[in-house]
């Protein structure tokens, strides 16, 4: 016994000793890439090994800026209609018995009044929740139904489409909604713990409880209940497995984290099998000391790319890098002054949030004092968080990408002590 127990210890210590060499501090943003412009004199702040403007990250949402400016060039050419129905553009597994899905146009779905949820990572919500134009409720399902018509009316996949409307005309050569290879994610360790292994711990406990009932029911007897538990253990790996890489398929980022974990359990469970109830608490208690220590330790822990890559998706799946991000924001202070544009309605507030805020097509706003107005938009990916500003006051514009969950905050301080304002740069999501 004391020798199982000591192989458990130093099992157990070794799995914590090389997950936490790779960790860092939880308020450390490890690599970031900053464009500041300020009358169009350009700058570019890098910073982490092998980190220049050509370095490519994930920026999540800042994506459905991208959509909205290729659907505006899609109206600049006759092709959509702002105030135009959309339901005439869906494909059949878009469409509902909600009569009100009728009702909505594009411009309620660039500016999140149409009524959809915000959630999309288990599936498209297509449950309409308020009357359409009736309020605003951010949604990434009103940019998957965006997705549908650009991809309809313009007869091409999104990325095509991105890139004859938005990527090609602003020379923007390393941005994609599809696969590109990104800097490597760094996650808080208590994300990435949780993202990891949560599906598990819930699929194993229920497994185990089914499986201890069945066995009462059926009155087998109590070791019977071993086999049944390794079969449950086996189980909910692979239900977790599935989770990671097919159904959160951005997730896939910690499926070696997962994996790690269920090795060591694995192993845990093989050296106490002749231990009874060191076999049953083993793994339970392993997996258990992994989540408090991954909730209560701050600190990140790079993870790796998307192992599994999702269809494009304009929601969440933008990629791109300081260059190019340098060129689209160019481009939206160009776009700003266009009068007789499509795209002058991007910089409208098309719906007013609270006092502070408001909601373009495709962009957010907020009132700097009582007249002048910040256009910003942010991006939070597992791993990844962005964000761009632009103060047209003083014809400046940042923006700051990082791998990393602590980015938004620290892109938040850049862009304020660049700008020189103190907006928050948030809304009720």
């Amino acid at each position: 016994m004391e020798k199982v127990i000591r192989i458990l210890v130093l099992t157990v210590f070794a799995f914590f000793a090389m997950l936490f060499i790779g960790c860092g501090n939880a308020d450390e943003v490890t690599n970031y890439t900053i464009v500041y412009s300020d009358n169009d004199a350009l700058e570019y702040v890098n910073h982490g090994k092998n980190t220049d403007e050509k370095t490519i990250y994930e920026l999540g949402s800042n994506g459905k800026t991208v959509a909205a400016y290729a659907a505006l060039a899609m109206v600049e050419e006759g092709i959509l209609s702002l105030d135009e129905k959309i339901a005439s553009y869906l494909d059949a597994d878009l469409l509902t018995n909600d009569e009100r899905l009728k009702e909505i146009t594009l411009r309620q779905l660039l500016c999140h009044t149409a009524g959809f949820s915000p959630s999309y990572e288990l599936g498209v919500d297509k449950k309409i929740y308020s009357d359409p134009g009736a309020e605003f409720r951010y949604s990434g399902v009103g940019y998957i139904y965006l997705q549908n018509v650009i991809e309809k009316a313009s007869n091409m996949p999104v990325e095509q489409a991105a890139g004859k409307y938005v990527f090609e005309p602003l020379g923007m050569k390393n941005s994609t909604f599809e696969n590109a290879k990104t800097i490597t994610p760094h996650m808080n360790l208590g994300n990435a713990v949780l993202y990891a292994l949560a599906v598990f711990a819930a699929a194993f406990l229920v497994l185990s409880v089914l499986a201890l009932v069945i066995g009462r029911i059926t009155k087998r007897k109590a070791y019977k209940f071993k086999h049944a538990f390794l079969i449950c253990f086996l189980l909910a790996g692979v239900i977790n497995a599935v989770v990671l890489l097919v159904v959160l398929a951005n997730l896939s980022k910690v499926c070696f984290l997962f994996l790690a974990c269920f090795l060591i359990m694995g192993i845990l469970l093989f050296l106490t099998w002749k231990k009874t109830v060191l076999f049953y608490v083993a793994a339970p208690s392993f997996l258990l000391l992994v989540i408090l220590l991954g909730s209560v330790i701050p600190a990140t822990i790079p993870v790796t790319n998307d192992l599994v890559h999702g269809k494009a998706n304009v929601a969440y799946s933008f990629k791109s890098n300081g260059e190019d991000m340098a060129l689209f924001c160019k481009a939206l202070m160009g776009k700003m002054k266009e009068e007789d544009s499509a795209f002058r309605e991007m910089f409208l507030p098309n719906v007013k949030i609270d006092e502070k805020n408001s909601w373009g097509l495709g962009i957010a706003m907020e009132y700097v004092g009582e007249s002048q107005m910040t256009y910003w938009h942010s991006g939070i990916n597992p791993g990844f968080q962005s964000l761009y500003v632009l103060y047209p006051k003083e014809n400046k514009y940042v923006a700051v990408m990082t791998n990393s969950d602590k980015g938004l905050d620290f892109a938040k301080d850049v862009a304020r002590s660049f700008l020189g304002v103190t907006c928050d740069w948030d809304i009720k999501r």
